[in-house]
């Protein structure tokens, strides 16, 4: 059985997932609006930074590296 591969690709700014998706440039910053809205949400129920505080580029750590 051959080992398993894992390929590793940095995490692109939403701006550029947003582009990607090919839509007028006022409903862009209606789904940016939204999208800080929700992670407002959350890091407030769970008192979390979002997603979003990790640069640009870089992969987060994984819990079991910080161990």
């Amino acid at each position: 059985m051959r080992p398993s591969v894992h390929i590793t690709t940095p995490i692109e700014p939403r701006e550029i997932r947003i582009k990607r998706l090919r839509i007028p440039k006022a409903r862009q910053k209606e789904l940016v609006a939204m999208m800080d809205q929700a992670w407002a949400r959350l890091a407030a129920e769970k008192e979390t930074p979002p997603i979003d505080s990790v640069q640009p580029g870089k992969k987060p750590e994984r819990a079991s590296a910080a161990d």
